[in-house]
């Protein structure tokens, strides 16, 4: 580096890399002085103005055998810089120093803006969909970089920053205590609500700062990387990167929903095995968009949650948990499909024809065919099978080919149930249409009381795309069903323990 007469670099590119140089607090006061006035001439040549009040000190000397930090005496025409008093830290690129090299302002500044920021959410008359997408896309972003560039502990992380999101997404989505959150922690394949917890977060950035050092073109760094992996570094360095760090964690709680919780991951484990995975986006999509009453029963339901009195019994709330109708245990199967007094009552019944009147109000408008549904209004199918099979629906296409299509809506612990009793129960029937159609497709259309479709359902995607429908339409088709089924469950649960008073079939 070329300097002149009064020690200032020549060429421009080097002016930053001496400003760092003057950075260095080094040696005794006195040459600090020296080093800190030419840093004050270069400026002044560089047209730059240093402004005292912007600027701070901060002293460490050794005394005896042990260091020490001390208040510096350094000026700037005639000014004294200010200096960091003792045992306070000073503020570097975001990161605080201070003599101890602890990381307590770092603590402090990230568990109150957490807690600050999750209040104001808290306060706003926003829906709980709403709260948390601000909670993922604003507050994490808002401690990333504390967690980027400090040594805070993944502990404590987790002892106090996850408890505070924890307990704002559990009053958003009026959970209880007892509730957990793994299953709203899943993508939204798999009916979650794709968040993470701050720990999460945590183990992002700190992959990504660790991968930093491991991958930078700067030798020096590298060094730095290969120093620090000791016994607290090595666990952030086992992920790859920060998809492989979400992919760990989300399979945690996956493992913890199928092995450790036999009821909250009953849902879980239920349309993992049985559901049709590609459609739980489309589920995911519908559950956003209803109104924050029936979107929270939606998460109750599936973390099973939700009032029911032998819940309540488990709660110490309710003395017994017996159904006031039949004075069987009322779970949650079987207020919303399985007391045969609400079966009798029409429930059930119910929430299936709204269904079916909805996919008969769709098919009426296939071109060259016959529509036959066991509903008012529809000529019945009985006409073609007879009255000792009945499906629910049959659309025929000339003599060529003949849909019979038969819906069943029960609880998702049932949909393999479902489909395998109905498909033995309609096969003679599918045998002996042979005889008058060249075609006879069977569509075994198996929902559960809360919208997701089992993997039988893709026959009635299939059916739809051979009778023209456009992806668009499909789609749309398997929207309303969702929803159809989510806010019909919602009433019947509603309803429990009260008389039925026969509405029409819901048509939303």
């Amino acid at each position: 580096m070329e300097i002149s007469e009064n020690g200032i670099p020549l060429n421009p590119i080097h002016w930053f890399q001496f400003a760092d140089d003057a950075a260095v607090i080094t040696g005794q006061e006195k040459e600090n002085q020296i080093l800190l006035n030419r840093f004050t001439v270069w400026c002044q040549w560089a047209h730059m103005i240093i402004r005292v009040d912007k600027c701070s000190t901060f002293g460490i000397r050794k005394q005896i055998t042990k260091s020490i930090q001390y208040l510096p005496k350094l000026f700037i025409n005639s000014r004294l810089v200010p200096r960091v008093e003792l045992g306070k830290s000073f503020r570097y690129l975001g990161r605080y120093f201070d003599f101890n090299m602890s990381d307590e302002d770092h603590k402090s500044e990230v568990y109150d803006t957490l807690t600050n920021i999750l209040n104001e959410i808290d306060n706003l008359p926003l829906h709980p969909k709403n709260k948390i997408l601000l909670y993922s896309r604003y507050v994490l972003s808002k401690i990333s970089w504390h967690f980027t560039v400090s040594d805070i502990g993944k502990t404590w992380v987790n002892e106090k920053l996850d408890n505070i999101a924890s307990t704002y997404i559990r009053k958003w989505l009026e959970l209880p205590i007892s509730a957990t959150l793994s299953n709203v922690l899943l993508p939204r394949n798999k009916c979650g609500l794709n968040i993470i917890l701050p720990s999460t977060k945590f183990l992002q950035c700190q992959t990504v700062s660790r991968k930093a050092l491991k991958t930078s073109p700067n030798e020096a760094t590298n060094y730095l990387w290969k120093d620090t992996s000791n016994y607290k570094n090595v666990q952030y360095d086992s992920y790859k990167n920060t998809k492989d760090v979400l992919t760990t964690i989300r399979k945690q709680h996956e493992e913890k929903l199928q092995q450790n919780m036999i009821s909250q991951g009953s849902f879980f484990s239920n349309i993992i095995k049985h559901s049709t995975l590609s459609f739980n986006s489309i589920w995911s999509s519908v559950q956003s968009k209803l109104p924050k009453n029936i979107f929270n029963f939606t998460i109750r339901y599936i973390n099973n949650t939700l009032p029911t009195r032998k819940n309540l019994l488990k709660w110490g709330i309710s003395s017994t948990s017996e159904c006031s109708f039949c004075l069987e245990p009322e779970s949650l199967l079987h207020v919303v499909a399985g007391c045969k007094t609400y079966l009798n009552q029409g429930r059930f019944t119910w929430r299936h024809d709204s269904v079916l009147n909805f996919i008969a109000s769709t098919l009426k408008s296939v071109d060259h065919s016959n529509l036959y549904a066991d509903l008012p209004g529809y000529v019945s199918p009985s006409v073609l099978t007879g009255d000792e099979l009945r499906p629910d629906l049959l659309i025929t296409l000339g003599n060529k080919c003949i849909y019979v299509l038969e819906l069943t809506i029960g609880f998702e612990s049932n949909l393999l149930t479902n489909v395998t009793r109905k498909r033995q129960k309609y096969q003679d029937l599918i045998n002996e249409q042979h005889k008058s159609y060249e075609k006879v497709k069977f569509i075994n259309l198996s929902i559960s009381s809360l919208g997701v479709f089992s993997h039988s359902s893709l026959d009635f995607i299939e059916m739809l795309n051979d009778l023209k429908f456009d992806e668009q339409c499909r789609k749309y088709c398997v929207r309303k069903i969702i929803n159809i089924c989510i806010r019909s469950t919602y009433y019947i649960f509603c309803k429990r323990n009260q008389e039925w008073n026969n509405p029409q079939l819901m048509s939303y």
